[in-house]
C-alpha cells in the first residue's frame, strides 16, 4: 500500500510540475548562470518540499538520483516532453554555460509550444463535441419521437421527409450500437495512426485536413528542436540524430529521409533536404531561404523560434475551417430532423381533421 501511494504521489507531482515547467526551467537556468550546481538547487527543493509539501518530496528525490547518474533529461522523466528531453541532452553535452542558456531559452519556448498544443486540442475537441452532441440528439429523436408518431399514423402515409426520417431512425434503432462502435473505432484508429502511419499515401494525406494539423504541429516541434540544438553548437546532422531518440515513428521516417537527402552530392543547401513532406510548402520555402543566407545557422535558429507563432495562427485558421464545416453539417442535420418532424405532424393533424369530418358527416 505505501508503495502504491508513493507511485500515485510521484505521478501527480510530476503532472503538476509539467504544467509549471516553463518557470521551473527558468529557475534552473538562472541558478546555473549564478554558478550554483543543479544538485545543490534540487537538494534545496527536496528539503523545502519535505517541510512544505511532503507529497512532492519523492519527485525531487527521484530527480536527484537521475541527475547523479549524469542525465538531467532522465531526471526530468515524466515532466519534460520528449522534445524538451532531446534539447536538454544536447545542451548538457555542451557544458553548464550552454545548459544554463538553453534552459532559459527553453522556458520561453515552452509557453509557446503549450499554446500550440492547446490550439491543436481545441481544433480536435470542438468538432468531436459537436459530433457527439448531435449524434445523441439523433439517437434520442429516433428512439422517442419517431415511434410515437409511428403509433399515430402508419409510416407509409408520411410525407417524403418524414419517411426519410423514419428510415434513418430505423437504421439507428436496429444498428445504432454497431454504427457507434464503428465511429469510435474509426476515431481511435485515426488518433493511433497519426504518429505511426508512414508511406506515400500518408504523405499525400498530410496535405489535407485533419492530417495537416498533426503535420504542422510535429514539424514546428522539430524545427524548434533542431534550431535550439544548432544554437548550442550542435551540427544539423547530430541534431537530427538526437531528435530521432524521442520522435514518433512518423517523424523518424521523415528524419531518415532528411538525413538521406543531406548525404546526396547534389544538395548544396541543407534546406533542400527538408523537402520530404514533413512540413507545409510555405515552411519548406522558409527553411530553404534560411539555408541560403550568409549565416544559415543563425537564420535557421531565428526561423525556428518564430515558427511557433506562425504555426499557432495556421492551426487556428485550420481549426476555424473545421469548426465552420461541422456547424454547417450539424445545422443541416438539425434542419432535416425538424423539417421531417413538422411535415409529419402537419400530415398527422390533417389526417385527424379529415377523419373527424368524415365521422361528423351523416351517412
Amino acid at each position: 500500500m505505501p508503495q502504491l501511494l508513493d507511485t500515485l504521489n510521484l505521478y501527480l507531482s510530476r503532472r503538476d510540475l509539467h504544467q509549471r515547467r516553463a518557470a521551473f526551467y527558468y529557475d534552473l537556468g538562472a541558478t546555473l548562470q549564478d554558478r550554483v550546481p543543479l544538485v545543490t538547487t534540487l537538494s534545496k527543493y527536496h528539503t523545502r518540499a519535505r517541510t512544505r509539501k511532503p507529497a512532492t518530496a519523492l519527485m525531487y528525490l527521484t530527480m536527484l538520483r537521475g541527475l547523479q547518474m549524469g542525465s538531467l533529461s532522465q531526471a526530468l522523466e515524466g515532466i519534460a516532453s520528449p522534445v524538451e528531453q532531446t534539447l536538454i541532452d544536447a545542451t548538457q553535452a555542451a557544458g553548464d554555460a550552454s545548459m544554463a542558456e538553453g534552459l532559459v531559452f527553453m522556458s520561453l519556448t515552452v509557453e509557446k509550444t503549450d499554446l500550440m498544443v492547446s490550439t491543436m486540442r481545441k481544433a480536435i475537441a470542438y468538432p468531436l463535441t459537436l459530433l457527439v452532441m448531435f449524434t445523441g440528439m439523433m439517437v434520442g429523436f429516433a428512439v422517442t419521437a419517431v415511434p410515437i408518431l409511428a403509433e399515430l399514423m402508419p409510416p407509409e402515409q408520411w410525407p417524403l421527409l418524414g419517411r426519410m426520417l423514419y428510415s434513418i431512425s430505423m437504421v439507428i434503432t436496429h444498428h445504432g450500437l454497431w454504427i457507434g462502435l464503428a465511429m469510435v473505432s474509426l476515431i481511435a484508429g485515426f488518433l493511433f495512426a497519426l504518429p505511426r502511419w508512414t508511406g506515400a499515401t500518408r504523405k499525400r494525406l498530410d496535405r489535407y485536413l485533419p492530417f495537416s494539423i498533426y503535420r504542422d504541429y510535429a514539424s514546428a516541434l522539430l524545427l524548434i528542436s533542431l534550431s535550439s540544438m544548432m544554437r548550442s553548437g550542435v551540427s544539423l546532422r547530430s541534431a537530427l540524430e538526437r531528435s530521432m531518440k524521442f520522435s514518433s515513428p512518423w517523424l523518424k521516417w521523415h528524419i531518415r529521409k532528411i538525413m538521406a537527402n543531406l548525404s546526396k552530392p547534389n544538395t548544396p543547401f541543407f534546406g533542400q533536404a527538408f523537402s520530404t513532406g514533413v512540413m507545409s510548402q510555405e515552411m519548406e520555402d522558409r527553411v530553404q531561404d534560411a539555408s541560403e543566407r550568409r549565416d544559415p545557422v543563425e537564420a535557421f535558429v531565428r526561423m525556428g523560434v518564430g515558427s511557433i507563432d506562425r504555426m499557432v495562427r495556421a492551426m487556428e485558421d485550420r481549426a476555424s475551417i473545421i469548426n465552420r464545416g461541422m456547424v454547417i453539417i450539424c445545422g443541416l442535420i438539425l434542419a432535416f430532423m425538424m423539417a421531417g418532424f413538422f411535415a409529419t405532424t402537419l400530415a398527422l393533424q390533417q389526417g385527424i381533421k379529415d377523419s373527424t369530418r368524415s365521422m361528423a358527416t351523416p351517412s
